[in-house]
């Protein structure tokens, strides 16, 4: 789901590491679905369950959580879905979420339902987490580890030291507000910019159809192909992707490529590092 809008504006009370080369905190996240990730959240006393979800923009909250905190929904916020699909909702500003690593504080909020975009039938959510709620940080995902490790300095430096440096984009929609990462991919033509997006998490990335020929894929099917993607020196994708017509990006990957990859982003520079899932820093 794409959601790009208010940028969150937080304050994470984080863990103290233990050695200089300790990362500060670590945010373990549950299953959600089948593929899927999520954490507990509390919101003004009442506990709740949100997706973790990097394709998100900017952090949700759903109406009832909303209603906990206190908030009085207000104002009016516009966002374009992958597929250009509109989406209109207001925010809540100024509350707070716990979580496991500490207490984050948001200045604006999107309220929307989940369940509108997921389904009536999905496991209930109460909000999704965006990579939004960590503007300025250093973070690992983890995803295949299920967790996301908030980095120091000095871990940032340990972990990357062993890692392979790829290019990445922050993406900063609705008036330079929100905040997605997107992945660089080498094509004849130039570098193609696909959205990391662990909520994408079936079979297949996706590819706009202006691009398909680039990856020697028929532009006029939804079919699934097979494709395979040079990405850096050392870093190769083979799988399957689906051409995706009216695309407002070039492309999205998710748990196709972070089941294998451990990615590290530099949210304050914009730098990324990938390394096989799993190693140890």
């Amino acid at each position: 789901m794409r959601i790009v809008l208010a940028s969150v504006v937080i304050a994470l009370t984080l863990l103290a590491p233990a050695n200089a080369a300790s990362a500060q905190a670590v945010l373990k996240l549950d299953p959600y679905g089948d593929k899927q990730l999520s954490l507990p959240v509390e919101v003004g006393g009442v506990k709740g369950r949100f997706l973790f979800d990097t394709g998100e923009g900017v952090t949700m909250i759903s109406p009832a959580m909303a209603k906990a905190a206190g908030c009085q929904p207000w104002a009016h916020l516009s966002a374009f879905r992958m597929g250009g699909e509109r989406l209109d909702a207001p925010r809540c500003d100024d509350f707070r979420l716990k979580t496991a690593i500490g207490e984050l504080k948001t200045r604006s909020t999107l309220v929307y339902d989940l369940a509108d975009i997921a389904g009536k039938d999905a496991p209930p959510l109460d909000g999704s987490l965006g990579l939004d709620a960590f503007d300025g940080q250093a973070i690992t995902l983890r995803l295949a580890s299920r967790e996301v490790v908030v980095e120091t300095p000095a871990s940032l430096a340990a972990r990357t030291a062993k890692a392979i440096a790829v290019p990445i984009r922050l993406v900063r929609d609705a008036e330079g507000t929100a905040l997605d990462v997107n992945l660089g991919i080498p094509t004849p033509r130039g570098t193609a910019w696909m959205e990391l997006d662990s909520a994408n998490k079936g079979p297949t990335i996706f590819v706009s159809q202006a691009l398909a020929p680039l990856f020697h894929l028929d532009p006029g099917t939804r079919e699934k192909q097979d494709v395979a993607l040079d990405i850096a020196p050392g870093v190769a994708f083979k799988g399957q992707a689906r051409v995706f017509p009216k695309m407002t990006m070039d492309g999205n990957i998710g748990m196709q490529l972070m089941n294998d990859w451990d990615v590290t982003l530099d949210l304050a520079n914009g730098r990324g590092w990938l390394s096989p899932a799993g190693r140890p820093q």
